[in-house]
C-alpha cells in the first residue's frame, strides 16, 4: 500500500507549527471573503504537508483548520453550484480553488493517517498492519487516535466528492484507489467500525471510519450529478446521516428473503460500489437492511402527513420533493438500483441540438418570436403604460424587452453540433467539445434531432458533466411525440394569466406515453385549468400530475 505523498522537510515553513499558533492565525484570515480564505487556507496547507512535524501535532492543527475550512467551502460552491457548463472563468476558479483545498485537506489526514500505520520500514503492508493490529488490542488510547485518523480523512473525500459532484464532475480512479486503500487498512488495523467523535460534521452523534466510507459509495450509487443543487444538498446530508446505518459483510448475506440488496465494493480497485459481485478475493458488501427500514418508514410518515423536519430529513426539505427522493435513493441504496425502461444501444454520427425554453419554441415555431394570441386588459395596461414611460419603441413588433431581447435572439440563432454516443427509444448521450457551443445544465429543456430524425425531438438534459479538460458529456431524455408549439395560459377563479409558450405532446402507445403538456416551471397546479391556443383554435385543459420536471418546465398529464 503506498499513499505517493512528497517528503517532508523544515523549510519553507507554515505560518504556525502547533494548534495554538494555528489559532491565533486563524484570527487573520477574512473568513467573509471565500476567495481571499481558500487562498490563505491552500497556501498554508502545501506548506504544512511538505512540513516535518510529529502526526499528533499535525493532527491537531489540521482538526483547528478544518471548521474554519469547511465554513469558507460552503460560502465558495454558491460561486459555481447548479451552473451550466462549461463554468464561466470566475465559476471555474472557485470550483478549482474549492477542490484543492479539499484536496490538501485530505492529504494532510492522510500523513498523519500514513505515519501511525506504517513500520519501521516506512512502508505499509498486509503483514504491518495485521501487526498494529495486535499492538492496538493493547494499546486503546492509539487504537481511538487510529481510528479518529481514518474517520477525519474519508470524511474529507466525501465532501470533497460532494463538491466534484456540484461542480459537474465525477472523481477519477485515483479518488476511488486512495479511498479503497485507507478503508483497507482501517479494516485490516480492526478499527473501521469504532465509534468517534466528529463535531464538525456529526455534532454529538457518534461516527467511525465504516460510515464515512459508506457515505461516499452511497454518494456514488445516488448518481448525484443528475440532481439539482438543492436535492443533492439533500441527498448529501442523508448520506452522512445515514451512513452509520451501514455494516461490512466479507461473504454475501446467507438469507436474502428479507434483506435489502447490499451494494459490493472491491478494495483493490480503483471503481466506487456496485450492484454486481465479481470475481474478488477483495470484494466486500455493504449491508443496507438498517438503512432501508429507517426509509421506507420515513416514506409511509411523509404519507400520513408528516413534516420532513420532523423526521430529521432537514429544515429545509418539503414535500413532495422529499417524499420522491427518498424513493429515489431507497431504489438506488437498497433495491438494487433502476433499471432501463428500454434497451441503449451504441450509436454514431451528429445530432442537432438548442437549449433552452424559449429558443427551443422559437425554432420550432419556424423562427418565429413568440406573440400572445391576443392582448387583454393587464396587458393593454401594461403596454399603455410602457408608451407612456419609454415612447413607441419599447414595444414594437418582435421586440421581447430591448437589448435584452435582441441578444437573447441572437443567442436563439445558435444551434450547437454534438457527437452521438449511444441512444434508446427514450434517451440519448452525447458529447462535443468543451468550449464549443452553448452552456448546458441538468433540468434544461432541449430539443434534439439526429440524422435519422425528420424533426426536433423535444426532451430534458439529465446530467451534464466535464470529462477531463477538453470533453462535454450529457445524458438526454427525450419525450416522445412531435412537439407543437402553443400559447398556454393559466384560468383562475379571479381571471387569466399571461400568455406564455408551451407545447403539445401527443400519445405515444407504443411507449405507453399519454398525451402532455409542456409549460413554464411553476405552472403545475393539481386539476388547476389552463388554456391552449392551437391553430387559432382555445382548448381548456386540467392539469392531473407532472411528469417530468426540470429548471425551467414541467411536462404534466391533463384531461379536458
Amino acid at each position: 500500500m503506498n499513499f505517493d505523498l512528497p517528503p517532508t522537510g523544515t523549510d519553507p515553513s507554515p505560518a504556525f507549527v502547533n494548534a495554538i499558533a494555528c489559532q491565533d492565525w486563524l484570527v487573520t484570515v477574512p473568513l467573509a471573503n471565500a476567495v481571499q480564505a481558500q487562498s490563505m487556507f491552500l497556501r498554508q496547507l502545501n506548506l504544512l504537508h511538505r512540513f516535518a512535524l510529529p502526526a499528533s501535532e499535525r493532527f491537531a492543527i489540521l482538526d483547528t483548520l478544518r471548521g474554519p475550512v469547511s465554513d469558507v467551502q460552503g460560502d465558495a460552491v454558491k460561486k459555481f453550484a447548479s451552473k451550466p457548463l462549461p463554468f464561466a472563468p470566475h465559476e471555474q476558479a472557485a470550483l478549482d480553488s474549492t477542490l484543492n483545498v479539499w484536496h490538501m485537506l485530505a492529504l494532510g489526514y492522510l500523513r498523519c493517517f500514513e505515519s501511525l500505520c506504517a513500520g519501521d520500514s516506512g512502508v505499509i503492508t498486509t503483514a504491518v498492519l495485521q501487526s498494529k493490529r495486535t499492538l492496538l488490542a493493547g494499546d486503546q488510547e492509539l487504537a481511538a487516535k487510529i481510528a479518529v485518523l481514518a474517520q477525519r480523512t474519508l470524511s474529507v473525500f466525501a465532501d470533497w466528492q460532494v463538491d466534484l459532484c456540484r461542480g459537474e464532475q465525477l472523481p477519477d480512479p485515483t479518488y476511488w484507489k486512495k479511498l479503497h486503500q485507507i478503508f483497507s487498512a482501517a479494516e485490516t488495523l480492526g478499527i473501521a467500525a469504532r465509534a468517534v467523535n466528529d463535531p464538525v460534521r456529526h455534532g454529538n452523534a457518534p461516527t467511525s471510519a465504516l460510515a464515512a466510507y459508506g457515505e461516499c459509495n452511497l454518494l456514488s450509487t445516488a448518481n448525484p450529478y443528475e440532481l439539482p443543487a438543492r436535492h443533492l444538498a439533500w441527498v448529501a446530508r442523508w448520506a452522512r446521516r445515514w451512513g452509520a446505518k451501514l455494516a461490512l459483510l466479507k461473504m454475501p448475506p446467507e438469507d436474502i428473503r428479507n434483506r435489502a440488496v447490499p451494494l459490493w465494493v472491491d478494495l483493490e480497485s480503483d471503481r466506487p460500489a456496485s450492484y454486481a459481485p465479481r470475481a474478488s478475493s477483495s470484494g466486500r458488501w455493504l449491508e443496507t437492511t438498517e438503512l432501508r427500514k429507517s426509509l421506507v418508514a420515513r416514506i409511509a410518515l411523509l404519507e400520513q402527513g408528516r413534516a420532513p423536519a420532523q423526521l430529521q430529513l432537514g429544515d429545509d426539505v418539503t414535500q413532495p420533493a422529499a417524499g420522491q427522493l427518498l424513493e429515489r435513493v431507497l431504489q438506488r441504496w437498497c433495491k438494487g438500483g433502476v433499471p432501463r425502461r428500454h434497451e441503449r444501444r451504441s450509436a454514431s454520427g451528429t445530432c442537432n441540438f438548442i437549449a433552452g425554453f424559449e429558443a427551443v419554441h422559437y425554432h420550432l415555431s419556424g423562427r418565429q418570436m413568440f406573440h400572445a394570441p391576443s392582448r387583454d386588459d393587464t396587458t393593454l395596461r401594461r403596454e399603455r403604460e410602457q408608451f407612456e414611460t419609454f415612447g413607441d419603441h419599447s414595444h414594437k413588433a418582435g421586440s421581447t424587452g430591448g437589448e435584452e431581447g435582441a441578444s437573447n435572439l441572437e443567442n436563439w440563432e445558435i444551434m450547437d453540433d454534438w457527437r452521438l454516443l449511444d441512444e434508446s427509444a427514450t434517451g440519448l448521450r452525447i458529447s462535443r467539445p468543451l468550449k464549443e457551443g452553448a452552456r448546458i445544465g441538468a433540468g434544461q429543456l432541449i430539443a434534439v434531432k439526429t440524422q435519422d430524425s425528420q424533426h426536433f425531438t423535444l426532451g430534458n438534459v439529465r446530467w451534464a458533466l466535464r470529462e477531463g479538460d477538453a470533453s462535454l458529456a450529457a445524458g438526454i431524455q427525450l419525450f416522445p411525440g412531435q412537439p407543437r408549439p402553443v400559447a398556454i395560459r393559466t384560468v383562475e377563479a379571479d381571471g387569466r394569466g399571461t400568455w406564455r409558450p408551451g407545447f403539445l405532446l401527443p400519445e405515444a402507445a407504443d411507449l405507453k406515453e399519454p398525451p402532455s403538456v409542456v409549460v413554464p416551471v411553476g405552472t403545475f397546479r393539481i386539476e388547476r385549468s389552463i388554456e391552449v391556443m392551437v391553430d387559432e383554435k382555445l382548448r381548456v385543459l386540467k392539469l392531473s400530475r407532472v411528469l417530468d420536471r426540470g429548471v425551467e418546465f414541467e411536462r404534466c398529464n391533463f384531461h379536458d
